[in-house]
């Protein structure tokens, strides 16, 4: 029985490839084979549970009874149907076997593939660096014929600047002996007039030396002299450094006074210029004060004027009716007008009355108004 259902396993199998087949076959024997005394059953791999489902349901010595017979039915159901589950999932695994046996076919396929591409591209660049390195092998011996061709030529240049520059030389040698003849004789020429002028030059430092001797010794002796004075003048500065040390003290004390009384003079000092700088302030807010007067008192004498014009102008206007009363009226008006114009031009009117005159004055420039006004119309 075990042996049919590996079989049906073995049919239902896909097929497979010629590479992989010895894979299926050790698959199907480790199905197969019944697992070996002295092994666990967590040691078996494959299909285990189906060979030890099939020895489970191998038949067993019982009494012949209808309930024991039943009960093998019932076990052998429940072991076909065991089987089947088993079976279906042997089915899976081989479909996931041979789904990664196709995906490593593909895979194989592929990388040998790219091997055989990879070899490919590799005798083409052999192929291409060779025919490159045959060509270059061609241009460089090109180019080395041409060097020794041009090696040969500057060769045979050599050998003609040599043989020129061996006669240049040849007369060269002849050319230096001649030279040297002729600068023998000058230099000699050369030389007895410079002995003769070193001579004279020694003697005028014979004469220089003798001079220098002499004002050596005469500075020498100044020296001394002056080394005598200043002996003498430092002898003399120091009675009077101790002089001035003994003068000095009262000096300072005097000096300390001074700086003192200086100190108090120039307090005094500051609180007189803060006094000035107050005093200018006022002088400043009185001369602006004044400038505003004036400038007030300019306007009211623009205004007198003004009004003395208009009255004039109305005395003028009214003298053509009545001259007798107008000639009162404009001597009352004078009059008015010149207490008017001393009121307004006088800056102490404000200490004054009051009451009768502004009356008074009201008046008149109200009548002075309406006289404007008519002369006007």
């Amino acid at each position: 029985m075990e042996v049919t259902r590996t079989n049906e396993a073995a049919m239902s199998l896909p097929d497979v490839p010629s590479i992989f087949q010895p894979i299926a076959d050790a698959l199907l024997q480790t199905s197969i084979s019944p697992p070996r005394p002295g092994l666990s059953s967590s040691s078996h791999h494959g299909w285990s549970p189906i060979s030890r489902r099939v020895q489970s349901s191998s038949p067993q010595p019982a009494p012949w009874s209808s309930s024991s017979r039943q009960q093998k039915e019932n076990g052998a159901i429940e072991d076909t149907n065991q089987l089947k589950q088993e079976l279906n999932l042997a089915r899976f695994e081989v479909g996931q076997l041979r789904s990664a046996l196709d995906a490593a076919e593909i895979r194989y396929q592929e990388e040998h593939i790219q091997s055989t591409l990879q070899i490919r591209s590799a005798y083409e660049q052999a192929e291409r660096t060779r025919s490159e390195s045959r060509q270059r092998e061609a241009e460089l011996e090109t180019e080395l014929r041409k060097a020794k061709e041009i090696v040969e030529e500057l060769k045979v240049k050599l050998m003609d600047k040599e043989t020129k520059l061996q006669n240049i030389s040849e007369e060269n040698k002849g050319l230096n002996v001649k030279i040297e003849q002729n600068q023998s004789n000058e230099r000699e020429s050369e030389l007895q007039m410079e002995l003769k002028k070193s001579e004279a030059t020694l003697a005028d430092l014979k004469t220089s030396l003798l001079d220098k001797e002499t004002e050596l010794q005469s500075i020498t002796e100044e020296n001394e002299m002056l080394k005598l004075e200043i002996k003498k003048k430092e002898t003399e500065n120091d009675k009077v450094n101790d002089e001035a040390v003994a003068k000095i003290e009262p000096a300072k004390a005097a000096e300390r006074e001074a700086l003192t009384k200086l100190g108090y003079l120039t307090e005094e000092a500051e609180k007189n210029s803060r006094r000035a700088e107050r005093v200018t302030e006022q002088l400043d807010a009185t001369q602006a004060a004044n400038s505003e007067l004036e400038a007030e008192l300019r306007r009211l004498k623009v205004q007198s004027d003004q009004w003395r014009k208009a009255a004039e102008a109305a005395v003028a206007m009214l003298s053509t009716g009545n001259n007798g009363k107008i000639v009162e009226r404009t001597g009352s008006l004078d009059n008015n007008y010149r207490t008017i114009g001393a009121r307004i031009g006088s800056p102490c009117s404000e200490d004054m009355d009051d009451d009768s005159p502004k009356k008074k004055n009201g008046n008149m420039l109200k009548k002075i108004g309406v006289l404007w006004k008519k002369g006007q119309k």
